[in-house]
């Protein structure tokens, strides 16, 4: 690997733990996004249907029957929110010609 490859890999700052489950509130925050429909329900609304549910898929279950989310599953819904996250994150690269060697 050259140098500046190095450079480019050490300095993004990007890392990323596969094992690791998703927060209630980033649950939360992904099914709140979700929703697709011109009536939302607010990120409370969300956060107090998973309290007075047996869980997160029960959230999901009952959003998509209002027909406020279009996704598959909980975990397309998760992923999608992740992957977006993710990118709007990572912090922008500099062409390698700008950077001095």
């Amino acid at each position: 690997m050259s140098t500046t490859t190095l450079r480019l890999l050490s300095g993004s700052g990007y890392r990323r733990e596969p094992s690791a489950m998703p927060s209630d509130s980033q649950i939360a925050h992904a099914l709140y996004d979700a929703q697709s429909a011109q009536t939302q329900r607010s990120l409370d609304e969300i956060l107090a249907m998973a309290q007075q549910s047996s869980g997160w898929t029960q959230v999901f279950k009952q959003l998509k029957t209002e027909g406020l989310i279009e996704e598959q599953t909980l975990g397309h819904v998760v992923a999608r929110w992740t992957n977006r996250t993710i990118r709007t994150r990572r912090p922008s690269l500099a062409p390698v010609e700008n950077i001095s060697a």
